[in-house]
């Protein structure tokens, strides 16, 4: 099992680092653009969301080979399955120093597999157009407004530049009106693609979720916490219906990006990991939340 997570790992890091390598400047993160769901309902989320993005299917749509028969419905033979991570929590009794016992919790990565819908035989139309769509307008989202509020974060709109400042504990954005079309992605996308990324950065404050900011500009730990705010971007944007492409000013991190990846094969997932926690606490700031799992 774990050698099976390994291997998941591997190939999404060799994807992810072939894209930022041949692409450069014009790199786009594929992941945030879809929504992954099972067929049930259930939104894939955390690494599965990278992992799903590799994959060469153009329905988004998944299931075990036992959801699918339970609709009446028959994997293809010779269809080969994907395996999908899940973390699974487990309980477990420690001696202690004094020779007293207390109970442990730890998460335990474990895989399980999964069919696209083009791989099975049989009446999908149930599962006809449930895909989300992408939206390209530049009108604010009442959705992203309102989860945004709901964090409670200090944000400040003015200058020309966008940062968390951990001494001071609050966000600074330029205002909603300097945020333009682009080539692949609306203004709101951009916009909200950028405080997303700010807002990652805030769980990360001591009172929160104590993230270390270590490392000066342009080293590798510097460049780890700009991919978990990335990924922490994307995964809230993902969930919030809102498709976005990376941000220009951070283009220059793509070498030590990939440098972190290529020399430590465990730092994407463990950046997705972090980011997935960020998002799983700004959904607990919401009045009806939904904790985001790697699933």
């Amino acid at each position: 099992m774990r050698h099976d997570v390994t291997s998941i790992v591997e190939q999404v890091n060799k994807k992810v680092f072939a894209d930022m390598e041949k692409h450069g400047l014009e790199w786009t993160k594929c992941w945030t653009e879809k929504h992954f769901q099972n067929l049930e309902g259930h939104y894939y989320s955390g690494f599965n969301i990278l992992w799903l993005s590799c994959q060469p299917f153009k329905r988004q749509v998944y299931g075990t080979y036992l959801q699918w028969q339970s609709k009446g419905l028959q994997v293809q033979k010779g269809s080969k399955a994907i395996k999908l991570i899940l973390y699974r929590p487990f309980s477990k009794e420690v001696e202690k120093t004094d020779g007293s016992k207390e109970t442990k919790f730890f998460k335990l990565l474990r895989t399980f597999n999964v069919f696209n819908i083009e791989q099975v035989k049989g009446n999908i139309k149930p599962w006809d157009n449930v895909e989300l769509k992408n939206k390209d307008t530049v009108e604010l989202s009442k959705k992203a407004e309102e989860f945004i509020k709901n964090t409670e974060a200090k944000i400040e709109h003015n200058g020309n530049k966008a940062c968390y400042i951990p001494s001071k504990d609050f966000i600074r954005i330029p205002e909603k009106k300097a945020f333009i079309d682009t080539k692949d992605s609306s203004s709101t996308a951009n916009y909200y693609g950028v405080l997303f990324h700010e807002l990652t950065h805030w769980t990360g404050h001591d009172s929160r979720l104590k993230r270390e900011f270590k490392g000066f500009f342009g080293s590798p730990e510097y460049a780890f916490e700009e991919l978990v705010a990335e990924l922490g971007s994307a995964y809230a944007c993902n969930q919030l219906d809102i498709a976005v492409t990376p941000r220009l000013d951070h283009a220059c991190y793509l070498k030590s990006w990939m440098r972190a990846i290529k020399d430590n094969k465990q730092s994407l997932i463990k950046a997705s990991g972090l980011a997935n926690k960020a998002l799983t606490f700004m959904n607990e700031k919401q009045p009806i939340h939904e904790i985001s799992a790697v699933a």
